[in-house]
Formats: structure tokens, C-alpha cells, sequence
């Protein structure tokens, strides 16, 4: 469990002690960058990022008690960076072979991936599924990594859950 007191020793420049927190919730952060990037090496990337700029940004956290938080919110930045960047190449790969063909095998493998279901919902919504799901995190936590109301953030889940059980035609939760 993550204490004020570690992050404050890691704010204070403590290495042991930021290492000691990146490895009590990364396979948390790990989690939720593969949810978003779909792949293994992606979230690696992803993570290592994230865990770069929280060591060397470590001393602009306002309040230890939302280290978890803070930390979620540079993934998820990193991840949406990297799904960007992504996009880009592939419309300059446009109508290659190799293009076409990684497509097709993703659209294949996608039908039959609870995944494929959860990439079909706007973005916010999407953003509460993973946080929910794949990151455990309460109505509350999620509300303060988005930045929105609590009653928001539960509409979001409600309407998420909503098309995600008419999309997959079955109760998943």
C-alpha cells in the first residue's frame, strides 16, 4: 500500500523509496497502458515513459496523497501520445500491402475480443471502463484522474456498461 510518508521520502529525492512506490502499482500502470495501446511492447513503452517523466516531475506533485493518481494521469497521457502518433503512421502507410494485411488480421482477432467492444465507446467512457476494470480504481479515484464530478463519472460507467451489454449482446458485469 502506497503512504504519504514514501512519497514525500520520494519527493524529498529518496530513489529507493520512488522505486519502492513504481513497483507497488506497475503492474497496475501495465494494465491499463496494454488496455489502451494492445500491445506488449507498446505498454513496456509506455510505461517506461511513465515512469520517466513522474521520476524527474516528481517534485511538482501538489498533494502525496493523490501519488496514484498523479502517476495514472501521466500514463494515460503517454498512452493517448503514443495511439496519436500511431495513427499518423498508419495514414502514411495508407494502402500498402503489409498495411492491409495487419488490419485485416486485427479486425478478425478484434470481433472476438471483449476489447473490440470496450475501443467502440467515446472516449471518456472508454476511459472509465479501464480505469474501473483494469486498474481497480473507485468511483472517486476515477473522478479525480479525469478531473470531472463524481455523478459525471457514473454516467459515463452507466451508459459505457449500457452499449457494452447491447454491443456483445450478453451480460459482461
Amino acid at each position: 500500500m502506497i503512504t504519504e510518508k514514501q512519497v514525500q521520502l520520494a519527493k524529498d529525492g529518496d530513489e529507493k523509496a520512488f522505486e519502492e512506490l513504481i513497483n507497488m502499482c506497475k503492474e497496475e500502470l501495465y494494465r491499463t497502458a496494454y488496455a489502451y495501446v494492445k500491445d506488449e511492447q507498446d505498454a513496456l513503452d509506455v510505461l517506461q515513459e511513465t515512469v520517466y517523466k513522474a521520476y524527474v516531475n516528481i517534485d511538482k506533485l501538489k498533494n502525496t496523497k493523490y501519488f496514484k493518481t498523479w502517476i495514472t494521469r501521466i500514463l494515460l497521457n503517454n498512452a493517448m501520445d503514443l495511439i496519436k502518433k500511431e495513427k499518423k503512421i498508419l495514414s502514411v502507410v495508407g494502402n500498402s500491402e503489409k498495411g492491409f494485411v495487419d488490419s485485416e488480421v486485427y479486425c478478425i482477432d478484434a470481433k472476438l475480443d471483449i476489447q473490440s467492444s470496450i475501443d467502440k465507446l467515446e472516449e471518456k467512457q472508454k476511459k472509465v471502463i479501464i480505469l474501473k476494470y483494469f486498474q481497480d480504481l473507485t468511483i472517486t479515484e476515477i473522478a479525480e484522474v479525469m478531473s470531472c464530478p463524481v455523478g459525471t463519472i457514473k454516467t459515463y460507467l452507466n451508459k459505457a456498461l449500457v452499449k457494452l451489454r447491447t454491443s456483445m449482446d450478453k451480460e459482461i458485469v
